[in-house]
This record gives structure tokens, C-alpha cells and sequence, in this order.
């Protein structure tokens, strides 16, 4: 009899991760606010209070953060990957891609849509709820606001080492974590439950932005899911994912090392960049389903009948 969790309803995973995760950041999150809040000598009510003029709130705002990172997006796909297969590294996607030029793809789809994302972070600014939730977008903006605030002192970067730090909280550990935790486990949920490719990434890339809790940048970000998304299901590894994800953070936090204006102001790009950044992006998940190897059976391995092959994947 197949004890591993794969071998469920998609449906009965889901609610099975979703517990785990709750309960890890419940229990991990609980007792990380103590300990780190006695090591600085501050309240833990500070966290809540959120003092930026404190040096050492600030330091354990960043441990929190690392800390919340692992125990929300890293472990709980780690556990449930352990779980669900005999190889779990190799079941939630921590295997080379096929062809390798997937990496390449990864780190060129990253670079060429930097313009695209700047500009639907532009017009995601000045989109407006209906009137009637008037009340709700003021929440949300204000929201918005001490997100910013945290943001701007954590990338107050003032040597090279704090170039590094950051560099490590906000890039690495997000783009193993963050491909884990949606792409690796969520997706493949979806995409189960929905047997329908497009629909299980674009489900995954709304919860994606969703949690990230930015209302001014949900919509790039949803688009960022997708590309992340196609790139491991037709790549069939999160490497890939994880590099382009990396190389984002990354990127972002050097140009605010180097022009700190950049922490709320995202550069403009001409009209004609714009829009070869956005040909250029459909261009290239257009070759990775013409030179795609994975397929359905290859990738999800379940019980189930439902199989796609490397050129009808998003047509099934």
C-alpha cells in the first residue's frame, strides 16, 4: 500500500500543506518573536510597535524576517516534499532541467522584463478600487506605506556587507524558498486539481502576489508568477525558477545600493522598450514550449489518469 501523501486526492494535499504551514509559522513564529526579542533586549511588542529609529529593533526585524522566511516558505514544502515521495528533493523539482538552456532562458526572461514589470508597476499605482471600497483601499495604501517605510530602512545600506545580508534575506532565501513553497508544491496542487496547466500557474501566481500583501504591486507580481511558473513546468526543475528569482531580488536591491531613490520609485523605460520587453517575454515561453521534454507523468508521477505531453501541455 502507497503511504506517501501523492498518492491522495490533490485536493486532501492541499489541506494537508496548508495545516502544516499554519502550524510551522504558527509554532516556529511564536517562539522566534521571544527569543529573538530577549537576544536585542527589546519588548516584543516592538515588533507590532515597529520603532525605526531603534538600531536594535531594526537588527531583529531583520533576523525576524529571515526567520519568518524559513519557517512560512522553506520548511513546510520540505516536510510535505518528505512526505509525498521516497526522493523528495527530486519530487518537489530540485533536479536538473531538460534541455539544460532552460538556465539560460531563466536568466534572459529575468533580464528582458525588467521594462514590462516597471511599467505594469506603474499602472498598478494608479489603479482605483470601486467607490463603494473607498475604505478598503485607503487600508490598503496606508498598508502600503509602512511596507515601504520597513523596506527603505532594511536596504539603508551603508557598506558592502550590508550589500551581502541583503543580498541573502532578500534574494537567496526568497528564491529557494519562495519556488518551494508556490511553485514546487502549490502549483503542482493546482495543476492536479484544476488538470489544467495555464489555470494551476495563474492560481499560484495570484496567491503568490497575494501573500506578499502589496496591493501597488500586485499586478507585476502576478505576471512575475506566471513567467516563474511556465518555467518550471516546462522545465520540469525549480533551478531555473530559482536562478530568475534570484537574479530579480538581486537586482533590484544593487540598483537601491546604488541609487537608494529606487527603494519606491521603479526606473522608467521608453514606450518602445516597454514593448519589446513584453514581445521579448511572450517570445521566449513560446520557445520553452516548443523545446519542452517534461510532461505530466514525468513531473507528477501520481496515480491519477490525467497526462499531457511536451507540446499540448497548455492545450490539455
Amino acid at each position: 500500500m502507497n503511504t506517501y501523501l501523492k498518492y491522495r486526492p490533490a485536493w486532501l494535499q492541499l489541506v494537508i500543506f496548508g495545516s502544516l504551514t499554519f502550524g510551522i509559522f504558527l509554532a516556529v513564529g511564536f517562539i522566534a518573536v521571544f527569543l529573538i526579542a530577549k537576544f536585542y533586549h527589546i519588548s516584543p511588542l516592538s515588533f507590532q510597535q515597529m520603532d525605526l529609529t531603534n538600531k536594535d529593533v531594526i537588527a531583529a526585524v531583520k533576523v525576524l524576517q529571515a526567520v519568518s522566511s524559513v519557517a512560512m516558505f522553506l520548511v513546510p514544502p520540505l516536510v510535505f516534499a518528505y512526505l509525498s515521495d521516497s526522493k523528495p528533493l527530486n519530487y518537489i523539482g530540485l533536479k536538473k532541467p531538460v534541455p539544460v538552456v532552460f538556465f539560460a532562458i531563466g536568466v534572459i526572461m529575468t533580464l528582458v522584463a525588467f521594462p514590462m514589470v516597471a511599467w505594469l508597476s506603474e499602472l498598478n499605482q494608479h489603479l482605483h478600487l470601486p467607490p463603494s471600497m473607498q475604505a478598503t483601499e485607503k487600508v490598503l495604501r496606508d498598508a502600503e506605506v509602512q511596507n515601504n517605510n520597513l523596506l527603505k530602512t532594511l536596504l539603508d545600506m551603508k557598506s558592502p556587507a550590508d550589500l551581502v545580508i541583503m543580498l541573502l534575506m532578500l534574494a537567496v532565501l526568497p528564491g529557494v524558498a519562495e519556488e518551494l513553497f508556490f511553485r514546487g508544491v502549490l502549483q503542482r496542487l493546482f495543476i492536479q486539481i484544476t488538470k489544467r496547466p495555464w489555470v494551476g500557474i495563474i492560481i499560484t501566481a495570484v496567491i503568490f502576489s497575494a501573500l506578499h500583501g502589496q496591493f501597488l504591486g500586485f499586478i507585476p507580481r502576478v505576471v512575475l508568477g506566471i513567467v516563474l511558473g511556465a518555467l518550471f513546468w516546462f522545465s520540469g526543475s525549480l533551478w531555473p525558477g530559482i536562478l530568475a528569482h534570484f537574479i530579480y531580488n538581486g537586482l533590484q536591491i544593487v540598483l537601491v545600493y546604488y541609487n537608494p531613490q529606487f527603494v519606491d520609485k521603479d526606473p522608467n523605460f521608453a514606450v518602445w522598450l516597454i514593448t519589446g520587453s513584453t514581445l521579448a517575454v511572450v517570445g521566449l515561453i513560446w520557445w520553452m514550449t516548443r523545446i519542452s521534454q517534461a510532461s505530466y507523468a514525468e513531473v507528477y508521477d501520481t496515480d491519477d489518469d490525467f497526462h499531457i505531453g511536451p507540446r499540448d501541455q497548455f492545450i490539455a
